[in-house]
């Protein structure tokens, strides 16, 4: 069988090598513990999940941490729903943010033709309390 290379074909495989090379450009890394003495409650749903930039005031049961390791420049919208998710596994109503923070970390290489190259390696890390509303 003899596939002949069209324009279209081309276009198509082009469009495909774009959306692995971009797809590929941001990783997300979860983390849950429970709390030690947290209740265990039944996954909740995700999408009823709140997410909160500041700890509300309302009394509640705090369940766990998450924690969210980020390369990349992921949507805002992956990073809720990642945060969502793994809050609906604990049994959260919401989940508060604690922490969002980029870490730069300095990195050396060397090569036969070129002694020492100095580059940035950025990660963020957001953490996240989940709860459950009393």
């Amino acid at each position: 069988m003899k596939v002949a290379l069209t324009k279209r074909n081309a276009i198509g495989a082009g469009l495909l090598v774009a959306a692995v090379a971009l797809y590929g450009c941001a990783s997300i890394s979860e983390r849950t513990h429970a709390y030690l003495g947290s209740p265990q409650l039944s996954t909740s749903n995700p999408e009823a999940v709140c997410i909160f930039a500041a700890e509300p005031k309302q009394p509640k049961e705090r369940l766990g941490e998450i924690s969210l390791a980020i390369e990349g420049n992921p949507s805002r919208q992956k990073l809720e729903h990642r945060l969502q998710v793994a809050a609906a596994r604990l049994g959260a109503d919401g989940v508060f943010i604690v922490s969002d923070r980029t870490h730069i970390y300095p990195l050396m290489y060397w090569d036969c033709w070129d002694p020492a190259v100095v580059s940035e390696d950025s990660r963020r890390v957001v953490v996240g309390v989940a709860f459950k509303f009393k």
